[in-house]
């Protein structure tokens, strides 16, 4: 077998493996707020050697990081990346006035219609589902108010909900009675997705229901020479 059929080879090999293998996506939140007035939140999420955090809390700026095979690559504050954006809007602002945000939502989904139908892409965005698969996670909670019986109707409430909940999630919540406004939560988990058969899909999609719209002229046919 030749050099360039073993390549070949393996290429499918690998193609194929992009498309129906599917990668884990593993994630982590924790939150906290104390009576004190202090609070903080972390979380983070992680693919194979790649993995993404953010850092938040009272006194101290957000900030997010991406890493890769353990070492950090990336790290901004989220006040560095919102000021380009803001800084644009203003300019925007004070160029030409926005319409309401109505008019904005209806503009939009009449650039939608003219491409898609929106009832097929709900129910083409319901079905890839399928391709998204939740695995056993963990929701911890704790949690305490000053006023004892609204502890009570949480710690109720949550008991009455936690059936009515995917099988995956497991709730698990630890009521404090000490008079005291505090809660905390922390959540880890795994989602098994598909990312080569959802771009398969969603291209598949596309092909079979964009709406191709021909040119006035090219509907009217061209002119012929006489």
């Amino acid at each position: 077998m030749s050099t360039l059929a073993i390549a070949l080879s393996v290429a499918a090999l690998v193609a194929v493996g992009l498309v129906f293998v599917p990668v884990r996506l593993r994630f982590t939140l924790q939150a906290r707020g104390e009576p004190s007035g202090f609070w903080a939140l972390a979380g983070g999420a992680q693919v194979g050697p790649l993995a993404a955090s953010g850092v938040a809390a009272k006194g101290v700026p957000a900030h997010v990081n991406l890493h890769a095979f353990g070492k950090r690559l990336w790290h901004k504050r989220l006040a560095e990346l919102a000021a380009p954006q803001a800084e644009a809007e203003a300019d925007d602002d004070e160029a030409t006035p926005k319409p309401p945000a109505l008019a904005r939502a209806e503009a939009g989904y009449q650039r939608l219609e003219r491409w898609l139908d929106p009832g097929d892409l709900f129910f083409f965005l319901v079905g890839e589902r399928r391709r998204i698969v939740l695995e056993p996670t963990l929701i911890e909670l704790e949690y305490g108010f000053r006023d004892i019986a609204l502890t009570g109707k949480m710690l109720g409430a949550i008991y009455a909900l936690s059936p009515l909940l995917p099988a995956p999630l497991v709730v698990r919540q630890v009521p404090h009675w000490e008079s005291t406004d505090r809660a905390a939560l922390a959540a880890s988990g795994a989602i098994r997705l598909w990312p080569g058969l959802l771009v398969v899909d969603a291209a598949w999609y596309l092909i079979r229901n964009v709406k191709i719209r021909r040119q006035n002229g090219a509907a009217r046919g061209a002119p012929t020479a006489t």
